[in-house]
Formats: structure tokens, sequence, C-alpha cells
């Protein structure tokens, strides 16, 4: 009898691309966050923290996409390299948020399924972290040059989050090793 194999990498380097991928990784995430029970009191408490920092930023956020997205002639969506990380998967359970149904992207060379007329479909709390993390150049020149301290502050948040995210996986691989 063969084997079944799991694709967790495309070619393109992409995890989890095919629907039996992304549901084994989600499925494999949730497992172990039911068998630990005792020990995710401080990833909860991590998430949470990890949370309330993406939300603080993404006013900041919005008001730069409002001014830069809707003009844009190439929207990062149709040519970014975007997915979904482990550490996305991760936050998305401890803080039981709606698991969208499929990586961003089968392949690179193709658009982000959840651009929409709009822009982006999805929640920006459900968005994988390449999403809220990366800063155009216009929207970099709409920051150097009318909001200072906002920038100074995205810039320490995103140092904050970036930090919070490394250490809510190691805690995840220390709980379950």
């Amino acid at each position: 009898m063969s084997e079944s194999k799991v694709d967790y990498r495309s070619e393109s380097g992409i995890p989890w691309v095919s629907r039996q991928s992304w549901r084994a990784a989600h499925q494999a995430v949730a497992y172990h966050l039911r068998r630990y029970p005792a020990d995710l009191k401080p990833l909860n408490d991590r998430a949470q923290v990890l949370e309330s920092c993406l939300k603080a930023v993404f006013p900041i956020l919005d008001e730069l996409c409002a001014a830069s997205c809707p003009w844009c002639p190439e929207p990062c969506c149709l040519k970014a390299s975007v997915w979904f990380d482990f550490k996305d998967l991760l936050f998305m359970h401890l803080n039981q948020l709606s698991i969208p149904p499929s990586q961003p992207k089968t392949h690179l060379k193709n658009p982000c399924c959840y651009l929409g007329s709009r822009g982006c479909r999805l929640p920006r709390i459900n968005r994988p972290w390449i999403c809220t993390w990366y800063i155009c150049p216009t929207q970099t020149a709409i920051l150097k040059k009318g909001h200072p301290a906002e920038r100074e502050s995205l810039e320490q948040a995103f140092s904050r989050i970036k930090s919070e995210r490394n250490v809510l996986e190691k805690e995840y691989i220390r709980m379950i090793s």
C-alpha cells in the first residue's frame, strides 16, 4: 500500500497550498493546543498582547491605505510574495479567529485570492503578518513627509510585534517538545 504524501511546500516555496495540507496544518496546531491545556495560559496571554499590538497599528495602516491604495497602479496584492506562516496560524488559533479557507496564493505569480474590488476581503486581524508589516514606497513617503511621530510609533510597534511573534512560536515549540 502506498503512503499518502502531503505537500507542505509548493514548487514556489509557499507552504500548505493544497486543501489537504492547509487543513492538516490547522488540525496539527489545534490538536496540540487541545493536548496541552495546562500550558496554554502563557501562550494565550502572549497571543492577546500580540492582538492588542496589532489592533493599535491598524488605524495608522487604514489611514495610509486610504491615502495610497485606491490610486496605486500596481497593488501589492497582485505581485507580493505573501502567505500565512506558522506564526500566523498559531496566532489565529490562540485568538480563536476564523481561519481563511486557503493560503492567499498557490503560486507566487498569482495575485492574492483575497483581493477584491475594494481591497482585501479579509479583516486586518486575519491577514498574514507580511500584509500588515509591509509599507510600500508610497506609504513610506507619506509617513516621512507628514507623520514622523506615527512613523516612529509604527516602527516601534512592528519591532514589538515581530518579537512577540517569535516568542509565541518558541513557547509553542517548547510546550509541545
